[in-house]
């Protein structure tokens, strides 16, 4: 039967009139009792529009089905025969061999339970859903010694208008005290068909689920249900974490309902406190959950399409990125609020650039003072992970990033997502200064910061003179077991070197590696400056040679000379040093120095090796000593080691 949603945000129930002439078709109108048996099946033409159109015709559908009594009491399914999309249809199907016709059939087929004489046993179902078509409720029809037969609605209707509808809430449990509205009920034929089933005939206190796709301000429920008095009918609804946000009666009076009897009801619903913490995404309010009691630090892991924005909201106050604290989005951002697109670059005319990452940290701030609600801009829809931090709440923080399948061959990969202005950026040519009022990140500033101080290593929240970067700076950052020697941080990669003193930087031991085994490596790296001319060198460390590798280096138009543009290059190696542990980048075709340090598009060069016998206290080193130039200031954009 043509049917219509039980929850809707719109007014109309179903669209225009349908023709019901037979037109062409003429059926066979033979009644049998025995073997293939067909029925011409209508129904009572109602003012209540329950799967009816504007003129309270019903409609039968193609794939309908009805449950047809026996006269030993089962059931056997009709299927409709021909396209439906009319008024009357004819219904097939076989009476089973040693049995005859029975007096009544039951639509829709599942509702039909069993007939023990004259006492029909009926599920009236208690679940329903937006996202598939609407229960029409239960339809009864006597047979007698005709084909015809005639579908009556067994039950009552309540249409209600929800006004201020919780927008968290995704299903409603419509329940009575002493009333099921949904289970079995066991009634006579003749009583069903006069005053339909009454809550009486019921077996205990079923109530009945609808869930909610999509949320509005108002929301439009029809509900079938049986026919009584009901002095209380309370709506409970539940947010996708199954909590209660909100139980409420639906009216201070009396609710009587009879057979096929619409009422129509509007319900104010009361406000709803806002939880502590939910994620405003899409359409959407989803609780958060609290990590650990008082802890103010909230987490949740949530479906998002290839693109949309969320906020997060605090006690209902929403929160979006801090302008230029951390990337304030997953996958591709070029937002100039976004700390990635390095704010004021000049140079080449350059003035931001489209970075895609996979993690962001840093700190947010009301929609009201930056509306910078947060960015989802990913290849394909997917899931993100999404920690709230309010243990501060004169500082939130956030931390986000894309769930990904796990990769059984992956051994150890860093991308430097993070470092993305979690703290003070160290600002390049013609860019930003790094001071707390431009960038103030994950953990907060306390100094201002001067570009290229040799003591300088990594973007502190306080200022330093010497020593390594902070534990708890470097822990935010997941760098914690790197070991670093002059390095600060750039958006997306790390920086190597001052100019002038030499860093490198090592990976920890991956200590995911059983036994030995063969692997590749693969990493992005650039030269920073004209004087980054002296070889970079990559080193293994506990266990491993090199067997062999490939660069490709990016096609890039030079910032500085004017006309000059550079073509894709590509070559391989099969030699290297120290046993074939040692291999040395040279500043060659492969990996030139960048002509302009200010430009924000370094030739960046993408390197492949085939590793040899690592075990699981091999480490990868980067190291840029200072050679017959200054030390060659570079690049790391990500390193990645998988099994062969």
């Amino acid at each position: 039967m043509k049917k219509i949603s039980i929850i809707i945000a719109a007014a109309a129930l179903v669209a225009a009139c349908q023709d019901y002439s037979y037109e062409t078709y003429e059926p066979d109108t033979t009644f049998r009792r025995t073997g293939e048996v067909s029925l011409l099946a209508t129904f009572e033409n109602l003012s209540t529009k329950v799967s009816m159109d504007d003129d309270g015709h019903g409609i039968w559908d193609q794939g309908d089905r009805i449950a047809v009594a026996c006269s030993d009491g089962r059931f056997v399914d009709f299927t409709l025969d021909g396209t439906g999309d009319t008024r009357r249809a004819v219904f097939k199907g076989t009476i089973p061999e040693g049995t005859e016709l029975g007096r009544v059939a039951v639509y829709p087929a599942s509702a039909a339970v069993s007939l023990d004489g004259d006492r029909l046993t009926l599920e009236l179902s208690g679940q329903q859903s937006t996202g598939s078509q609407g229960y029409p409720g239960i339809l009864v029809a006597p047979i007698g010694e005709t084909w015809e037969v005639d579908f009556k609605q067994a039950l009552a209707f309540l249409s209600l208008t929800l006004s201020n509808y919780p927008t968290e809430a995704v299903r409603i449990r419509f329940s009575g005290e002493g009333f099921p509205l949904s289970g079995t009920f066991t009634a006579s034929i003749d009583d069903i068909l006069e005053r339909g089933l009454v809550t009486s005939d019921g077996k205990g206190s079923g109530p009945m689920d609808i869930s909610v796709a999509g949320s509005a301000k108002t929301v439009y429920a029809l509900l079938p249900i049986p026919v009584d008095e009901y002095s209380d009918i309370t709506a409970t609804f539940y947010d996708n974490k199954d909590n209660a946000v909100l139980i409420q009666s639906l009216s201070d009076y009396t609710i009587t309902l009879g057979r096929a009897e619409l009422r129509r009801m509007a319900v104010a619903l009361g406000d709803v406190a806002a939880p502590p913490c939910r994620i405003h995404l899409g359409d959407d309010r989803i609780r958060m959950e609290e990590t650990e009691e008082g802890s103010g630090i909230y987490e949740g892991t949530f479906d998002v399409p290839a693109t949309t924005t969320f906020t997060i909201e605090f006690d209902g106050n929403p929160y979006g990125y801090a302008t230029s604290s951390g990337a304030g989005g997953l996958g591709s951002i070029s937002a100039a609020s976004s700390a990635l697109p390095v704010a004021k670059i000049k140079s080449a005319g350059k003035s931001k650039k489209t970075y895609y990452i996979k993690r962001a940290i840093g700190t947010m701030t009301s929609t009201e003072i930056a509306n910078n609600p947060f960015t989802v801009d990913l290849e394909a829809p997917g899931k993100i992970h999404v920690v709230a931090d309010n243990s501060d709440p004169s500082k939130p923080r956030y931390r986000i990033h894309v769930v990904e399948e796990a990769d059984p061959s992956l051994i150890f990969e860093e991308d430097f997502d993070l470092c993305v202005f979690g703290g003070d950026y160290m600002a390049p040519a013609d860019g930003v200064g790094s001071t707390l009022a431009a960038f103030d990140g994950w953990i907060p500033g306390t100094a201002s910061k001067t570009q290229n101080v040799p003591a300088f290593n990594f973007d502190w929240p306080v200022k330093v003179t010497a020593g390594l970067p902070q534990a708890s700076y470097m822990e935010a950052y997941g760098l914690q077991d790197w070991t670093f020697v002059y390095a600060g941080e750039r958006p997306g990669g790390i920086q190597l070197c001052t100019g002038t003193a030499p860093g490198s930087m090592t990976t920890p031991a991956f200590t995911a590696v059983s036994g030995t085994v063969d692997a590749v490596l693969e990493f992005d790296l650039a030269r920073f400056s004209a004087t980054s001319v002296d070889p970079i060198y990559i080193n293994i460390l506990g266990g491993g040679t090199f067997t062999g590798g490939e660069v490709t280096r990016d096609a890039y138009v030079s910032a500085k000379e004017s006309g000059q543009s550079y073509p894709e290059a590509k070559t391989s190696y099969t030699e290297f040093d120290e046993s074939g542990t040692r291999f040395a980048i040279l500043d060659d075709t492969y990996c030139p120095h960048s002509i302009d340090n200010g430009d924000v598009d370094k030739p960046v060069s993408h390197y492949k090796f085939q590793l040899s016998g690592i075990t699981a206290s091999t480490q990868i080193q980067v190291d840029a000593p200072r050679g017959n130039s200054s030390a060659p200031r570079m690049f790391l954009f990500n390193i990645k080691v998988t099994k062969k």
